[in-house]
């Protein structure tokens, strides 16, 4: 799940297609954007010709003079989070036209102008400062607070628990009543018979390692997927395999606008686009 952009070309508009399939005027500009078949003429096999047709009409496949992945939800609440930081006032563009859901439109001049945005945001070094949860012994950062999700990250339903980190400390809360189970800014992971953790199991071990509370989540907080024994990222049966690091802890780092570098450009690729064809970003 996340977010996509699509523009576009204008090669139906300018003659540049392959013929149809049927006549122009069964075909209109939608709402949202797209080319379709007019209702009255949308059967099914009409549906699946237009498609057909669609795909490999013109230089564009599908006719998407751009095709962008923006990101998972979570990069873009971050990004989200790293524009309010820095003032909304700087980003008035971006604020209304990012969205919150898949769907929307961009216009082509709101394009030019959240492009004049996103290069000032490219010459800010640091954005200011984030709640990270971190791997003790590598210090590789785990995961981030997301203020738009409240900071929680894992939301499990079995147990029905929610698990997440503030700006101070990780957090295990009731997924129903919202009650507070464990919290601590330094944590030891281990099964119950002193094992290193591999996996989820029931007899997951976190430790206190500031007051010596003890803690069964029955879940597992893993770090990033890493390959079997035989290169691959999935074995046999589908399965993933992931670092579980012994010990974490919660800490502040500084957050720099060099780590939204993919996203940025996957925002200027779609808003340039737009621009060049005077089409809107079809969010998607």
């Amino acid at each position: 799940m996340g977010l996509d952009a699509t523009v576009l070309c204008n090669c139906y508009r300018e003659g540049k297609t392959s013929d149809l399939p049927f006549p122009l005027s069964w075909i209109e500009l939608d709402e949202e954007g797209y080319y379709g078949l007019k209702t009255e003429y949308d059967s099914n096999d009409n549906y699946f010709k237009y498609h057909k047709w669609e795909y490999d009409c013109c230089s564009h496949a599908q006719m998407e003079y751009a095709d962008v992945r923006i990101g998972n939800w979570p990069m873009v609440r971050i990004f989200q989070a790293a524009l309010e930081k820095i003032g909304w006032n700087n980003f008035t563009v971006l604020r209304v036209q990012i969205p919150n859901a898949n769907g929307g439109l961009t216009s082509s001049d709101d394009s030019s102008k959240a492009r004049s945005e996103l290069e000032f945001f490219e010459s800010i070094e640091q954005v200011g400062s984030k709640a990270v949860l971190v791997d003790t012994s590598t210090g590789e950062e785990l995961y981030e607070n997301i203020a738009a999700y409240n900071g929680v990250f894992v939301l499990s339903n079995n147990p029905r628990i929610n698990i997440g980190i503030s700006d101070e400390d990780l957090f295990v809360v009731d997924s129903d009543s919202g009650k507070a189970l464990f919290r601590a800014k330094r944590v030891r992971q281990f099964l119950k018979n002193g094992d290193e953790v591999s996996g989820n199991r029931d007899d997951i071990i976190w430790k206190n390692l500031e007051t010596g509370t003890l803690y069964n989540p029955g879940v597992a907080i893993h770090g990033r997927q890493i390959p079997w024994e035989d290169g691959e990222m999935q074995n046999s049966e589908g399965k993933n395999r992931f670092i579980y690091p012994s010990e974490f802890h919660v800490e502040q780092r500084s957050q720099l606008a060099s780590e939204f570098e993919y996203i940025v450009h996957a925002l200027k690729t779609v808003f340039r686009a737009s621009v060049e064809t005077g089409n809107p970003v079809r969010w998607c």
